[in-house]
């Protein structure tokens, strides 16, 4: 297949801007690591720059995983902003990070941080059809909801992904184009991480099946997107469109009966409950809907796609001992952060207790019988709250000489004095400098009717 020209590649993206609205007169930061997609989305948006009215600022971090590379890192990045003619802002982790959860985070902490101090219309990253193609995979093989279904959007947060219309093909060929040979990460060739082994291993199977498996993945997420913005409220465009992200989620086509059988399942979002597709099933969580692929579909006899206190679905959390808690250290829990007496960091959830009770505290799963002091049963806490059955397992319980507390993000923290007790999920957790540009939930409802959603206010140019 022949590469399109540059011309043709960046009216590619002027296209997908437009039909998308992400682009906006004013500051922009361009994250760019010195990789092919970074650099050629630096290039390309210097090609559109005076026709949507964008001011570039070049933003590079270091993370310190590669002390010897670095510096070179850096020098090449300075020299892309160089070209394109933008100024550059340059960061660096305090400390290597340990994993591309903590990678993530303090990248974006800084990419907020710039776009803060310049008053940017938005941060652009360098995400392309492929990466959308491993994060849809990724997401669908954790059992992911359908917003993890929808993937990377053009514009959400104040992140904008206009390379999401073409590939690393088309990158490279940017690149080619402008005679730069961009950096390269060999850590993106190691398959002790999730993504590579997907880009690496997965998907070349999945294209001897079919060769547009990129574009299909795509299409997928895009059908997820429209279910996770709100459904119609009319049965058959509801139907249709449940149907179709079912189709590229497992390439089965369903019989008017099975369509109707899951549009009746959108259309309420009371307690849990499952059906039985061909190629897989269904599942419903109060408003949250998730696609099952017949792999991990349940079993015969099986009440539902995850059963409760099942380690094999609940990460090992099980009824575990009470891990303690110390004053001036952080936890990891089972995907939760809990920090006591330490700054919050970020951690959305914060409560304040006396010195007394901050040395006796611990975190554990709920038990039997379990009651919230002054709440009454932490299963009625649960079901309130509409927490899924199978979340209610790896959900913290604070407890003080085991008696139960604080449900972080549940129940009111407790207030009995100054020492600070932060909680928050790994790696979805708002960090500071996120809160301007982040207010979103983990779980996205599938709900009866649209519902608007604001994108974040515009601004012109300085």
């Amino acid at each position: 297949m022949a590469t399109p020209s540059p011309r043709a590649i960046v009216s590619s993206v002027r296209a997908f801007a437009r039909r998308n609205n992400i682009f906006q007169p004013g500051p922009l930061v361009v994250a760019v690591s010195g990789g092919t997609d970074s650099v050629a989305l630096a290039l390309i948006l210097a090609e559109l720059r005076e026709e949507f009215g964008l001011v570039l600022h070049v933003a590079h971090f270091d993370h310190r995983t590669r002390p010897r590379a670095a510096a070179k890192d850096a020098a090449f990045v300075a020299s892309v902003a160089d070209h394109i003619g933008a100024p550059i802002r340059v960061g660096r982790a305090v400390s290597a990070v340990k994993s591309e959860d903590d990678a993530r985070r303090e990248r974006y902490l800084f990419l907020r941080r710039v776009a803060s101090d310049l008053d940017a219309t938005a941060i652009a990253t360098g995400h392309t059809l492929d990466d959308q193609a491993e994060t849809v995979l990724l997401h669908l093989t954790r059992g992911s909801g359908v917003a993890g279904a929808a993937g990377m959007r053009p514009l959400r947060d104040g992140i904008m992904r206009p390379l999401l219309a073409i590939g690393r093909r088309e990158t490279a060929a940017i690149c080619r184009a402008a005679k730069i040979r961009p950096r390269e990460d060999i850590s993106n060739r190691a398959l002790k991480f999730a993504r590579n082994r997907v880009r690496l291993k997965v998907l070349p199977e999945l294209a001897k099946i079919n060769p547009q498996i990129r574009a299909a993945l795509a299409r997928f997420a895009d059908a997820a997107a429209e279910i996770e913005g709100g459904l119609p409220t009319d049965a058959a465009s509801r139907e249709r469109i449940l149907a179709d992200g079912w189709q590229a989620a497992t390439g089965t086509s369903l019989s008017a009966r099975h369509r109707a059988a899951l549009g009746a399942l959108a259309a309420t979002t009371d307690g849990t409950r499952s059906i039985d597709l061909p190629g897989g099933s269904a599942v419903r969580e109060y408003g949250t809907m998730r696609f099952v692929l017949s792999a991990a579909a349940p079993q015969k006899g099986e009440r539902g796609p995850v059963l409760k206190n099942d380690p094999a679905h609940n990460d090992g959390v099980g009824q575990t001992a009470p891990t303690p808690l110390a004053r001036g250290t952080s936890v990891e829990w089972h995907g939760w952060r809990i920090r006591l007496d330490m700054p919050a960091d970020g951690l959305p959830f914060t409560a304040a207790v006396d010195a007394a009770s901050a040395s006796h505290l611990a975190v554990r799963s709920r038990r039997p019988g379990d009651r919230v002091a002054g709440r009454g049963k932490l299963q009625d806490v649960f079901v309130d709250a509409k927490v899924p059955s199978r979340s209610r397992d790896a959900w913290p319980v604070l407890t003080l000489d085991d008696v139960v507390v604080w449900v972080p993000g549940l129940t009111p923290p407790p207030r009995t004095g100054t020492i600070l007790v932060a909680a928050g999920p790994v790696g979805t957790t708002p960090t500071v400098g996120e809160a301007a540009f982040t207010s979103s939930s983990q779980n996205r409802q599938v709900a009866s009717m649209s519902d608007d959603r604001p994108r974040g206010k515009k601004r012109g140019r300085p």
